[in-house]
């Protein structure tokens, strides 16, 4: 199994679903299983964007954590690629679930290629200064590619790859993971 994680919008779902299909495995995405979390526990279709604008970040990670761990036990011994979001490896109980998952995967996309790509659907709400959205960025990745290169099993630099680019270089790393073993 393989683990995709990454800030958002580094491309976690178009690589990971385009992965899956080369890899003939199910590709998951864990922000349509929260959207399913949520609609089940709150009678609401909401998609995963409107959830964390009308509950909040605190409910967004405790309902993520929530998907991740039924994801955990449903998913054990089979093959799959799964995307996460950007926030979910932050929470430590989360890491120590992904890590039991299969290979972890960080997408490091430079900054320059990524703000382009975030800020394409507008600001988004947990920008800390949306007036500076470069700032906001650089101060994220401080914080977060820091614990994505701790969880992450292989780190895939990257810039503009296309999604096949980046799926050449993660088998490749794969194959050479599995005949170091």
């Amino acid at each position: 199994a393989i683990v995709l994680i990454g800030m958002k919008s580094s491309g976690k779902t178009t690589t990971g679903k385009a992965l899956a299909t080369v890899l003939n495995v199910q590709f998951i995405d864990i922000d349509s299983e929260l959207e399913q979390e949520h609609c089940t526990a709150k009678k609401e279709q909401l998609s995963f964007r409107e959830i964390f604008k009308k509950y909040g970040r605190d409910y967004f990670r405790e309902l993520e954590t929530r998907t991740l761990t039924k994801l955990h036990s449903t998913l054990k011994g089979k093959d799959y690629v799964l995307a996460t979001g950007g926030g979910l490896p932050l929470e430590e109980s989360n890491r120590e679930l992904l890590n039991g998952m299969g290979t972890i995967v960080f997408l490091d996309i430079s900054s320059d290629s990524l703000l382009p790509r975030i800020i394409s659907g507008g600001i988004p709400p947990f920008f800390p200064y949306p007036d500076n959205p470069e700032k906001s960025l650089e101060e994220l990745l401080a914080t977060r590619r820091p614990i994505y290169k701790q969880v992450a099993d292989i780190t895939l630099k990257c810039s503009s790859e296309s999604p096949d680019i980046l799926i050449e270089k993660i088998v490749e790393r794969l194959e050479g993971e599995a005949s170091a073993t």
